[in-house]
């Protein structure tokens, strides 16, 4: 993948490594990059573990495909990084969130945040 000149300012020198690392030899173009926060609801079923919803700040939307590939970032701190990733066709497909940690100038995932099939 070519980082484009389209790429926004926010986009920190972690997350291009990022994307180098992980979205290098990709068939599907990224159709979004941004920006997200978590929320945090109340959980019925499990009151001591409140659900988490990512929320979308801000994306530039680099290319129109009818299966889009979303990537979104929060910078949980200088080595950790949480990507929100959505793919699929508009009523199908994948919303996963991993976080990951930097570690000698390599990204390693650690956990799986959430994971939703559409």
């Amino acid at each position: 993948m070519e980082l484009s000149k389209n790429i926004p300012d926010y986009v920190t020198e972690n997350m291009r490594a990022w994307l180098s690392q992980f979205k290098q030899d990709q068939l599907n173009p990224i159709t979004k990059i941004g920006l997200f926060h978590w929320e945090f609801r109340t959980n019925r079923r499990n009151p001591e573990k409140p659900r988490r919803i990512p929320r979308i700040d801000e994306y530039v939307k680099l290319e129109d495909h009818s299966f889009r590939h979303e990537i979104y970032f929060h910078p949980f701190d200088e080595e950790t990084l949480h990507v929100y990733e959505s793919s699929g066709i508009s009523l199908g497909g994948l919303n996963i969130a991993h976080e990951y940690f930097l570690k000698d100038e390599k990204f390693l995932q650690t956990k799986i945040l959430m994971k939703q099939l559409r």
